[in-house]
């Protein structure tokens, strides 16, 4: 983002989130942007107006918004920032990796590019947050489209990549039953219309019943295999 446009706090999460569901279903809803950032829908049209007058979104009201370049280059630049901040706190301070997402949202925004770049190169370049989303790069990208928990079928293995990070209670439940990235899960049933399901995680072996919103929050990768 140039220099001559500064993020201010407020619009620095609007843009993350824009960025975020537009993965999911583009042009994103005004609705499902009021609902991420908890914030009433009156209260975001009006923030909305602005970001458009800045040419950060092509928005018309009830035609849903997406993000121009300049956009995508604010979203971007927030997204780096946030996940080697999380690194930070994860690996020079300890804390925990449920407490890493909110943590960071606090002060990222003041946090100027020369002490992200040194935070950076201090925790060694690391490629992906505590929560196993890449650190965006030139060659790295923001996101990376995998199957869910859920999707799996009984009989198939298959390792996580990422969980969601904006649920610390979720966070903490997935870390008691060794749900993290990097871990082989082997999907032993699946009952019918979002049901439960049964899994084990390597190399425990002990058989976990899960709901399907916790299913539904962990990413695997798109290759697993029938075990």
């Amino acid at each position: 983002m140039p220099e001559q446009i500064p993020l201010s706090e407020q619009v620095w999460e609007y843009v993350k989130q824009i960025f975020k569901l537009q993965q999911e279903r583009s042009p994103v809803a005004t609705s499902s942007l009021a609902e991420a950032l908890k914030i009433a829908p009156s209260s975001v049209t009006e923030m909305l107006k602005r970001l458009a007058k800045r040419g950060l979104i092509n928005y018309t009201p009830y035609h849903g918004i997406t993000l121009t370049d300049a956009g995508n280059e604010a979203a971007l630049k927030a997204i780096r920032r946030h996940r080697i901040v999380e690194r930070f706190l994860t690996d020079m301070l300890g804390f925990q990796w449920h407490e890493a997402h909110q943590e960071a949202v606090l002060f990222e925004h003041n946090v100027s590019d020369e002490v992200e770049r040194r935070l950076y190169v201090a925790l060694h370049k690391p490629t992906e947050c505590p929560h196993g989303y890449p650190i965006p790069s030139k060659t790295l990208p923001v996101f990376v489209t995998e199957r869910t928990l859920y999707e799996l079928e009984p009989g198939e293995e298959a390792v996580i990549m990422h969980v969601r990070d904006d649920e610390p209670e979720l966070l903490q439940f997935m870390a008691s039953l060794g749900i993290k990235p990097g871990v082989k899960v082997h999907m032993v049933e699946k009952d019918p219309f979002q049901g439960p399901v049964g899994i084990t995680v390597r190399p425990r072996g002990k058989k976990r019943t899960i709901g399907w919103h916790l299913a539904n929050s962990i990413y695997v990768d798109g290759a697993a295999k029938q075990s």
